[in-house]
């Protein structure tokens, strides 16, 4: 890996040769995509990168697209290549089954753009939540699909909490989504007895709990919009909102809460 150049592609330079390098190249690149060099691969493979390399077909660049989370050393360790070599050595079936494998790694596409170039598009996962786990944190993205990474921080994204919180991620953003005013408040939602979700508003710890019901929640979520639009609800001392019954409303107050603790502490030094 020793002195390749390895960067970013966002627009390519055309790589001129001259005709006897260019008539090399190509039927260099015929060949490798015939019947017969599949079946005769492994005994011809030395005549192969012998004959790339009197013809100048070294790998000189890596260019990579659509890297954003995949750092350049995780790349480089999987792909195992270095300045110099035959370009033709790189086995680019094995190639983009190891870029698939890396974390972030959603599709990749390979090519070699003879005479010197390896040509890398990666799409990468988009991360919409962070799912807590056992004590671990993993970012879910839009398929929600956990990423098999770990993470410290939220980075503004929403914390999930459930054995089955990631798969039923991208329903939850969906219908949160549609009242965007309330959509910002949201930090947290915890998945209750894989079937339903409760939202904790504003701080994770101290925030108020939106309990809602397992059947059409993102109804639910918007009646407690009309319902702070209309009436200010959450503009009150309200430590939890039960929106599970579509004709009943239950909100405890932080006084509620208060007059529960001292009641319980009267009870112990009893």
């Amino acid at each position: 890996m020793r002195g390749l150049k390895f960067q970013n592609a966002f627009g390519l330079k055309t790589v001129l040769t001259v005709s006897a390098l260019a008539v090399s190249a190509a039927l260099i690149a015929v060949f490798l995509n015939s019947a017969y060099y599949a079946e005769k691969k492994e005994k011809l493979a030395f005549f192969v990168h012998d004959a790339a390399l009197n013809a100048d077909l070294r790998l000189s660049e890596v260019y990579i697209r659509g890297r954003d989370r995949t750092t350049q050393k995780e790349l480089l360790d999987v792909l195992k290549v270095e300045r110099g070599m035959p370009i033709t050595a790189i086995d680019l079936p094995e190639a983009r089954k190891a870029v698939q494998r890396l974390p972030w790694v959603k599709t990749v596409h390979i090519e070699r753009r003879l005479p010197h170039i390896l040509y890398i598009r990666l799409t990468e996962r988009t991360p919409v939540a962070v799912w807590q786990n056992k004590g671990e944190y993993r970012p879910v993205d839009a398929d929600g699909q956990p990423v098999e990474t770990f993470v410290k921080k939220l980075n503004g994204l929403p914390l999930v909490l459930g054995a089955d919180a990631p798969e039923r991620t991208p329903e939850l953003l969906s219908f949160l989504a549609q009242e965007p005013e309330l959509r910002k408040r949201v930090k947290a939602a915890v998945r209750v007895g894989r079937r339903r979700w409760n939202i904790l508003l504003d701080d994770i710890d101290k925030g108020v709990t939106i309990r809602l019901p397992e059947k059409n929640p993102a109804a639910a979520w918007g009646r407690l919009a009309n319902l702070n639009r209309t009436q200010g609800i959450l503009a009150r001392k309200v430590t939890m909102i039960d929106l599970r019954m579509p004709d009943k409303l239950i909100v405890r107050l932080e006084e509620d809460d208060r007059a529960a603790k001292t009641k319980g502490a009267k009870k112990s030094a009893s």
